[in-house]
């Protein structure tokens, strides 16, 4: 009997290929992950979760999934589904953007911050410190701080609210 379905399931190598991207877009060594861990997860698990040559438990999915500060169902997302690098333009501090937020007396960071968390929101981007924003973005924070492009790069490099 054929079904059509409407989605595709996770594989084993999907998951890995998604705890592999986790991991790479914060920065995180193997070795990495066993020191934030307090050694819970050993590196060369670790490694082996990545390779897909170890099956994860759903305790061990909830520990990875607190790890990244994720919800758990962000561990099954097909890699594939995510946008590739290229089609991004800037990478944002979203913690220095709450700083700032925070300590300065300027609607303008206010209104960029919350511009960043409702965008991160909408992504379902749970890293909470780093966004990458795309060019259609940028076009809309030039609206919504009344800047044009140069100004905006500009206001965003003396604030270090980018990054690279």
């Amino acid at each position: 009997m054929e079904t059509n379905r409407a989605f595709t399931q996770p594989t084993p190598h999907s998951v890995a290929r998604r705890l592999r991207l986790l991991r790479k877009s914060r920065g995180w060594t193997l070795h990495d992950v066993e020191k934030v861990s307090n050694g819970s997860i050993k590196a060369v698990v670790m490694g082996s979760y990545e390779r897909g040559s170890r099956a994860i438990s759903l305790a061990r999915c909830l520990e990875l999934a607190d790890l990244f500060s994720i919800p758990i169902a962000e561990l099954l997302i097909e890699p594939s589904a995510m946008k590739s690098d290229h089609q991004f333009n800037k990478r944002f501090d979203l913690r220095r953007s709450a700083t700032l937020c925070r300590d300065e007396n300027s609607p303008e960071f206010v209104t960029l911050h919350k511009f960043l968390i409702a965008i991160a929101a909408r992504r379902g981007d749970w890293n909470g410190e780093i966004l990458t924003l795309r060019e259609s973005d940028l076009d809309t924070i030039t609206l919504l701080l009344e800047m044009n492009q140069q100004d905006l790069n500009d206001w965003l490099a003396q604030w270090r609210l980018t990054l690279g």
